[in-house]
């Protein structure tokens, strides 16, 4: 089985990037997992941007922080292959896992989220525990959308062996250190951002450079430039992953 999971997609030019390239490369891969809670202009998701990441080849989109920044979610989450973080509280729309299925094989996705510089949820750790034993599956990968490496680090350890990979997003640089930990498990800190890299994290370099020269709040405006695809690869061997490695393409 194969996986390519993309990082957090950032308004137009992520979904130009994924609307591109996706559909040359779809069939090298079982499953398709994007980061989609940014789609909608840098913030959220709707059912415009929603729509591109399906008909590009997207089997599931999971969200973040930003996942109710756009009533359109509020429809699309109950009807629609989308994951919010698990560890929302109880009655919360929607649901924070997902079992993808081929062959008679079934892989979870559960994404969670930090709570390091985050607004407070519930326990990532004990919530990731309790899908596990409740949810039938042959192999799992946990998304932790976080702010803080040693969050996200914990979290590996702490499913290390007992999950295929643990894939890191939110703070939108990729990060180097793709590989596996001691017992086995995949692990990536921060996919990374699928948009434009000029730019600060996605959003338009003078109005962020104003927020931290005047310390004040700046509206919050996309940027617009050339697209990166950035994406996270995985190759399973039965229920565990026996190869990982950044992925990357740049708009001609």
């Amino acid at each position: 089985m194969r996986v390519l999971f993309v990082g957090d997609v950032v308004a137009r030019p992520g979904l130009r990037a994924v609307a591109m390239h996706l559909p040359d490369v779809r069939d090298r891969y079982d499953w398709v997992i994007v980061n989609g809670e940014n789609a909608a202009g840098g913030k959220g998701l709707d059912k415009k941007s929603y729509r591109i990441l399906r008909e590009a080849g997207a089997d599931l989109i999971t969200l973040g922080n930003h996942a109710w920044d756009k009533k359109d979610v509020y429809d699309l989450i109950e009807r629609e292959p989308i994951v919010r973080a698990a560890n929302y509280p109880p009655g919360t729309p929607g649901r924070g896992w997902w079992v993808l299925e081929r062959g008679g094989f079934r892989l979870l996705v559960v994404q969670v989220m930090g709570r390091v510089f985050m607004d407070a949820l519930d326990d990532p750790f004990r919530t990731v525990d309790r899908v596990l034993e409740e949810v039938p599956h042959d192999a799992a990968i946990v998304e932790i959308h976080a702010e803080a490496t040693s969050e996200k680090y914990a979290l590996g350890f702490y499913l290390d062996g007992r999950v295929a990979a643990v894939l890191g997003t939110h703070t939108h640089v990729p990060t180097l250190d793709a590989g596996f930990l001691p017992g086995g498990t995949a692990f990536q800190a921060d996919v990374g951002m699928t948009g434009t890299y000029r730019s600060i994290i996605g959003g338009e370099v003078k109005t962020f450079l104003d927020r931290f020269l005047t310390a004040r709040p700046q509206p919050f405006r996309s940027a617009e430039g050339p697209a990166l695809f950035v994406a996270t690869e995985l190759v399973f061997d039965g229920p565990r992953v026996q190869a990982i490695s950044p992925y990357r393409w740049e708009e001609p």
